[in-house]
C-alpha cells in the first residue's frame, strides 16, 4: 500500500475566512489529485500569535471553531484525511495550545497535538511562550497501515522526540512549521545575524537549520518527513518533503500557494545505514559491534 501524502501552502495571515477559503480550496486539489491526506502548517487555520497577529486578546473563537468544523465536514465529503495546525482553547485565563488537528476520511476530529517545546525564556514572556502553553503528549495515528506522528516547528530542536515516535512505531511524520510572514525589519534583523551560509545559500537561521534538522531527523530515525510552511511574503524556505534517506524528494516554490504530492511506500528499497544498530542505541546500547576487554584500550593516555 502506497500513502499519497500533500503537503500544503498558502499565505497563513490573523483572517480566519481568508485561511479557511484557502484549506478548502487545497483539500480539493489535494482529493483531485489523489491524496489520502492533505498537510497544512503550524497555525494554518487560525494564524500564529505574535507573527500573524499580536495576540489572542479578542480572539474569534467562535469563528475558529466553526471554520474547524466546515474543514471536518470537508474532510468526511472528500474522504480525506487532514493534518491541520491551528489554535487550541482552554479554560478562562490560560493561554491556548499551539495545535494540530487529526481529522480523519469521515471526518471525525481523532486525536489533537499540541505543541510541546513552545520557543521563549523560562519565565514564558517571549516566543511562543507568551501566547501559548506547552503540550505533554504525543499523537499516534495510522492511515491506509502506515503508523503517523505529529511535531510543530520548534520542535525539531530536540531529537528526543524523533526518537520517541520511533519507539512508537511511527514511519511517517506531520512536521508543521511557520517561519514566514515576517516583517521587513524582523526579516532583516535575521538575515543580518547570519550573512551567508556558503553551503546552503539559506540567509535566515530557519533557512539554514529547519531543512537540514529535518533531512538529519528522516535519515537517523528511518521517516518519511512533510514539512509544510506558510508561503507568506517573507517565508523562509517553501515547504518539502524528505525520504528515510534524507533525499528531500520535493519542494514547492517559495511564498506562492501550492500543493506537493508525495509517495510514502513502507516496501521501498531505501538505504538506511543505522538498521542494525539503531533500536540499540534508542535502548541506550551506544555503541556497535562487540566491545573488549583489553588493556590498551582503556589506556587512553599512552601511546
Amino acid at each position: 500500500m502506497v500513502l499519497k501524502v500533500a503537503t500544503a501552502q498558502f499565505a497563513v495571515s490573523s483572517d480566519i475566512a481568508a485561511n479557511l477559503a484557502a484549506v478548502e480550496r487545497l483539500m480539493r486539489q489535494a482529493r483531485a489529485a489523489g491524496a489520502d491526506v492533505v498537510h497544512f502548517c503550524e497555525a494554518a487555520l487560525s494564524g500564529y500569535a505574535g507573527v500573524d497577529f499580536a495576540g489572542f486578546d479578542g480572539f474569534d473563537w467562535a469563528g475558529l471553531e466553526t471554520a474547524t468544523r466546515r474543514v471536518m465536514a470537508l474532510a468526511g465529503a472528500l474522504d480525506l484525511w487532514t493534518v491541520l495546525g491551528s489554535a487550541h482553547r482552554l479554560s478562562q485565563g490560560r493561554k491556548p495550545h499551539n495545535c494540530v488537528h487529526v481529522i480523519d476520511a469521515s471526518g471525525a476530529l481523532v486525536d489533537r497535538y499540541d505543541k510541546r517545546f513552545c520557543a521563549g525564556d523560562a519565565a514564558g514572556l517571549t516566543g511562543d511562550l507568551a501566547h501559548y502553553t506547552p503540550g505533554d503528549h504525543f499523537a499516534v495515528f495510522e492511515i491506509a497501515g502506515v503508523r503517523c506522528g505529529v511535531l510543530v516547528c520548534h520542535d525539531y530542536r530536540y531529537p528526543e522526540l524523533y526518537r520517541a515516535y520511533h519507539r512508537l512505531g511511527a514511519r511517517m511524520m506531520f512536521h508543521g512549521f511557520h517561519a514566514g510572514g515576517l516583517s521587513v525589519e524582523r526579516f532583516a534583523e535575521m538575515e543580518a545575524g547570519v550573512g551567508v551560509h556558503h553551503l546552503t545559500g539559506g540567509t535566515t537561521l530557519p533557512a539554514i537549520t529547519m531543512p537540514a534538522g529535518m533531512i538529519a531527523a528522516a535519515s537517523n530515525n528511518n521517516l518519511w518527513i512533510s514539512c509544510p510552511n506558510s508561503s507568506a511574503p517573507r517565508s523562509c524556505w517553501p515547504s518539502f518533503f524528505v525520504r528515510p534517506d534524507g533525499v528531500i524528494t520535493g519542494a514547492l516554490e517559495a511564498e506562492t500557494e501550492g500543493l506537493l504530492l508525495s509517495e510514502v511506500d513502507l516496501t521501498a528499497d531505501i538505504y538506511d545505514s543505522t538498521l542494525a544498530w539503531r533500536d540499540r542505541a534508542v535502548d541506550g546500547v551506544l555503541h556497535s559491534g562487540v566491545l573488549v576487554d583489553d588493556p590498551r584500550s582503556k589506556d587512553r593516555t599512552g601511546l
